[in-house]
């Protein structure tokens, strides 16, 4: 009995320490800046290590029409995200979104890397997509625009943009990259600078620009010149059995008596 007891006394005591000993931590570096370098404000915080981690972002941002480029790391006290990043979208009229961020708990300070912002592109990709936007609005008129680089899905949204306490309503349309597609109803994107609460949200791969074919014109060598004046011809009488009969007049006729018809049928259609 007594050696069961010395052989159950670690266990206990190893459990007691388990209980009392505070959880592991880990050491983020904190600063907020217009560079990459982000040494405006140089510091340190720790988080839980079990549940949280270390938080780097680097952003680009002109949708309330000011270009507000943003470098921020902190502690996190959770480790999830709703978005995967990098994400960008275009909505047009020089309207953009890029944000780039980085979470780790491997090691302390591991959040002390530069991190760049997803760089725009330029180069039309052959895809198209409507695009507006619209703050403080819950509507707003959309144009196809030309998408370039790797912003290949159409996405269209509707939510809220905080920034401290202030909130706005915002509606967009507009080209993005594949990580839009993880836009949807109460997903929340972080930035540096603002929060971005999605109350809808859909996207879907962009459908390529049509192709417009040259108009083609007949030469003046193959335009056929009538030996006979105009007045003198007589155009050969059709026959009304025959497909090519049933041509312009026989056509119009025939849409004047299908006409109720049609217009019945439609009626039916709505009211059933």
């Amino acid at each position: 009995m007594v050696s069961f007891l010395l052989c159950l006394l670690p266990a206990l005591l190893a459990t007691t320490n388990a209980q009392t000993s505070p959880p592991a931590t880990l050491t983020c570096k904190v600063c907020s800046g217009l560079e990459e370098t982000c040494d405006t404000a140089v510091g340190t915080c720790q988080e839980n290590k079990a549940t949280g981690g270390c938080l780097s972002v680097a952003e680009d941002i002109t949708l309330d029409g000011t270009r507000s480029p943003f470098f921020y790391k902190q502690c996190l006290s959770s480790y999830k995200s709703d978005i995967k990043v990098p994400i960008s979208f275009t909505v047009g009229n020089g309207q953009y979104l890029r944000i780039n961020s980085t979470r780790c708990n491997d090691a302390d300070n591991c959040n002390s890397g530069a991190l760049e912002v997803p760089t725009g592109s330029t180069t039309e990709n052959g895809l198209q997509c409507p695009t507006c936007f619209a703050l403080n609005f819950t509507v707003c008129n959309s144009t196809i625009t030309p998408c370039t680089g790797d912003e290949t899905y159409c996405l269209h949204f509707i939510g809220y943009q905080v920034k401290g306490s202030t909130i706005s309503a915002f509606t967009g349309k507009g080209c993005g990259t594949e990580s839009t597609r993880e836009i949807k109803g109460e997903t929340i994107l972080i930035s540096a600078v603002y929060r971005y609460l999605f109350l809808w949200g859909t996207s879907v791969p962009a459908e390529k620009i049509p192709t417009i074919l040259p108009r083609t014109t007949t030469s003046p060598a193959n335009t056929l010149t009538p030996t006979h004046s105009p007045t003198n011809t007589t155009l050969p009488k059709t026959n009304p059995s025959t497909p090519n009969g049933a041509s312009l007049a026989l056509g119009k006729f025939s849409f004047a008596l299908y006409l109720p018809g049609l217009t019945g049928l439609l009626l039916v259609k709505l009211l059933s």
